[in-house]
């Protein structure tokens, strides 16, 4: 008889945890969904995987919008295991090492995060090729950070930043030659700042 309680007893402790996670994803979601909203110009949401769907995620890209055949997008976008944990640390991550040049693996992956947001949130714009998506996103980066609680100096280091470590190292279907101060992807070319 005390093995069968302990046995429901644990059951329901692992439900409990399992819910909490459950309602902790359903608002992470939401917060990131309001922010992806607000890029692509349109209500869209953003799905982070359950723990269990996390562990069979074999896509390697940091997040994915389907296109239908007419080139419509998705109104959602799917992230990685690994972009929504990056997410969940974004406001708590401490890039003080970005003003000295010492940061590390930890905090690119934080910073990259955003980025992969915005970038996820111009293809639910409707931006299907993926060099005006990453070029529109290193120009939002530090508005996706700032939005998740980063410091507004901070986040412009950062957008500053994961322009010079990632995009000359991105595929070359990621790089655009107007992706440039002035040229035609230039989201402020009235202004002196780049990105």
């Amino acid at each position: 008889m005390i093995g069968k309680a302990l046995i429901v007893t644990l059951a329901a402790a692992i439900v409990a945890v399992g819910f909490a996670r459950h309602e902790d994803r359903v608002r992470e979601q939401g917060a990131l969904g309001r922010v992806a909203s607000q890029l692509a110009g349109r209500p869209v949401g953003v799905h982070c995987p359950s723990f269990l769907r996390g562990l069979v995620d074999i896509h390697g890209d940091a997040g994915r919008v389907h296109f239908d055949a007419q080139g419509r997008p998705a109104d959602h976008t799917d992230l990685s295991p690994e972009t929504c944990r990056a997410l969940r640390r974004l406001a708590h991550t401490d890039f003080s090492c970005v003003t000295s040049n010492t940061c590390g693996y930890a905090q690119f992956d934080a910073a990259w995060s955003a980025h992969a947001l915005a970038h996820e949130a111009f293809h639910l714009r409707g931006y299907e090729d993926e060099g005006v998506a990453e070029c529109y996103a290193m120009q939002n980066t530090a508005f996706v950070a700032e939005q998740l609680g980063v410091d507004t100096e901070v986040a412009r280091r950062l957008q500053q930043w994961v322009w010079v470590k990632g995009f000359s190292n991105e595929p070359d279907a990621y790089r655009s030659a107007e992706c440039r101060p002035g040229g035609a992807l230039d989201l402020t070319p009235q202004t002196a700042s780049w990105p």
